[in-house]
């Protein structure tokens, strides 16, 4: 799990770092943390190193204040939590705007803190916990929906096209498409594009005409009639992520 921190007060980074870096010890979790001293540094990494699972972010900072920088990462990382620490009660009815999933004021103590990532890294396992069993000839496989780039009818099998290249194809179906992956299709990430494909909307980047890309580089050929339906969809997916501003 990949945790960001961004306060441009030194003792305060200092501070939440130490509290995350116990509560990692005595979790017993697997985490990855990164420090900021501001809003800049962090946007930087996340456009060259993908987004955070989770941030912990001051609000009141030079430059970019904490609201603003929580904006930029909703369209970025819409997945990531955002817990705002910050000294002032000013600001949160702003952090609802951008789904904020908590409100802490500074100081924080450890068991709050706590408290707060427990929920938080709880409500994250559960949407990275979803998978799916796909039979194939050889064996059976488990397959995250996170790790699902689009399912597509192959012939009279269905194949999961993945974000790491590889392509997973199940035996022979003998429902509709449309039935056979009803679990994906109850996901609010997933739609029908056509007949014989769904697609997972937080991995494309780009519906341009007939193609859709991804954001790993790869991209589908889907048509024209699927792709301006889709097109709406993937708008309306991103736009209901990032809240009302």
């Amino acid at each position: 799990m990949r945790i960001a921190i961004c306060d441009d007060d030194v003792l305060c980074r200092e501070q939440v770092t130490a509290i995350v870096s116990s509560y990692k010890d005595q979790r017993g979790l697997d985490m990855e943390l990164s420090i900021y001293e501001s809003a800049a540094a962090l946007l930087h990494d996340v456009a060259l190193r993908g987004g955070f699972d989770l941030y912990l972010l001051d609000i009141i900072m030079p430059g970019e204040n904490g609201i603003e920088l929580g904006r930029q990462l909703r369209r970025e990382s819409p997945e990531g939590k955002i817990i705002y620490l910050t000294s002032s009660h000013e600001y949160a009815v702003d952090s609802y705007r951008v789904r904020a999933f908590d409100y802490l004021i500074k100081p924080v103590a450890q068991g709050q803190l706590f408290h707060t990532l427990d929920e938080a890294i709880q409500t994250l396992a559960v949407k990275k916990g979803k998978s799916l069993i796909v039979r194939t000839k050889e064996s059976s496989t488990k397959v995250s929906f996170e790790s699902i780039m689009y399912a597509k009818l192959a012939g009279k099998s269905i194949a999961y096209h993945l974000t790491n290249g590889v392509t997973v194809e199940g035996v022979s179906i003998r429902t509709t498409f449309s039935e056979a992956i009803s679990e994906l299709l109850l996901d609010e990430r997933f739609a029908l594009c056509g007949s014989g494909t769904a697609v997972n909307l937080y991995h494309v980047t780009t519906v341009d005409g007939d193609t859709l890309y991804f954001k790993n580089g790869g991209k589908l050929y889907i048509g024209l009639r699927a792709g301006r339906s889709l097109r709406s969809v993937w708008m309306d997916f991103w736009m209901n992520r990032e809240g009302s501003k």
